[in-house]
């Protein structure tokens, strides 16, 4: 068991690798704009994606690249009707507003999920992460708590689970239907 965790860890620490040294190659095509000179920009980008590869392992989830056109229009609609609520409550003469900061749990799991859902909860007008505790609870300001934003957020952390192509467990867990 161990002897093939090992083995995977190998696998994903050379394709991450070579996947770094084709982007950093391709990065030095178009910056030269030739085929040449290409003696001195190979040695660069493995010395660079080796460099890389120490300073940030191969992540544990992945982002499933097909999956990103749906994630973007959630993303576009959610932040449609978000900044259209923020743009009729700055215009409201009362200004309806009751910020506060919910704790929230979350269900994805540590790493790179998570981080996903912290960044997309603050390019959301409205709301913003403002801190996450142990991996497990998340600190999300809100410009009105009587919106249901722990929903808003459930919803956005399906969307997160589907886009890393995390398990139906994963899912069942998280989907408040």
């Amino acid at each position: 068991m161990a002897e093939h965790s090992q083995r995977v860890g190998r696998i994903r620490r050379v394709s991450a690798f070579l996947l770094r040294v084709g982007f950093l190659l391709v990065i030095w095509w178009i910056l030269t704009g030739s085929g040449s000179d290409w003696w001195f920009g190979f040695p660069l980008a493995l010395a660079a994606a080796a460099l890389s590869l120490w300073l940030t392992p191969p992540a544990t989830y992945r982002l499933r690249p097909l999956r990103f056109p749906g994630f973007a229009v959630f993303f576009l609609w959610q932040s449609l009707l978000a900044g259209w609520d923020v743009a009729r409550r700055t215009l409201d003469p009362k200004l309806p507003l009751q910020p506060d900061v919910l704790q929230l749990p979350l269900g994805l799991p540590a790493g790179a999920p998570t981080w996903w859902l912290m960044l997309t909860i603050s390019l959301l007008p409205g709301t913003l992460s403002v801190r996450l505790h142990q991996q497990r609870v998340l600190e999300v300001h809100c410009l009105d708590a009587r919106l249901d934003v722990a929903g808003s957020v459930r919803d956005t952390e399906c969307q997160i689970a589907r886009l890393y192509g995390l398990g139906p467990d994963t899912l069942e867990r998280l989907d408040p239907r």
